[in-house]
């Protein structure tokens, strides 16, 4: 990617061993694209970005810093709850930010990561897309959700 693209505050929160853990975290969930956002980095009611898998410069620099309630990652944020869109390209539903459509998703996940010590203190919100229409179940959110707690190890 042309880092020349990425805004100032991309650049800054871009965490090296964040991004090795999401493009492996991509790859073995069968998804194309994704994103950590870390709740430290952003203040009080944000999540900052900190890593992407396959974003184009203009979804990263949109997504730089996300207000709870905008956007996926927002949306889980605020809900503290996995956000998923079975067609993030068609969706009507008020939680995915149109300019996101530049990824090119279909199918997307967004989960939030809490402390293993303080279940309502949201450290991260993850975020998974797929080429692919999907209809997530109930036990699709649950093994992803897992599988984005590992992120622990590496932020």
């Amino acid at each position: 990617m042309n880092s020349e693209a990425l805004n100032e505050t991309v650049l800054k929160n871009v965490r090296p061993e964040v991004e090795a853990w999401l493009a492996e975290f991509v790859e073995r969930n069968g998804g194309f694209v994704g994103s950590v956002h870390l709740a430290e980095l952003a203040g009080e009611g944000a999540v900052a970005l900190v890593a992407a898998h396959n974003l184009p410069a203009s979804v990263r620099n949109g997504t730089a810093t996300v207000p709870f309630g905008k956007g996926m990652a927002g949306t889980a944020a605020l809900r503290q709850e996995s956000v998923a869109v079975p067609d993030y390209q068609t969706d009507t539903t008020g939680v995915t930010a149109p300019a996101g459509r530049a990824a090119g998703s279909r199918a997307s996940l967004t989960l939030p990561v809490f402390d293993p010590e303080d279940d309502i203190k949201l450290l991260a919100v993850v975020g998974l897309g797929f080429r692919e229409l999907r209809d997530f179940t109930a036990e699709d959110i649950a093994k992803y959700n897992t599988d984005a707690t590992t992120v622990l190890a590496v932020i």
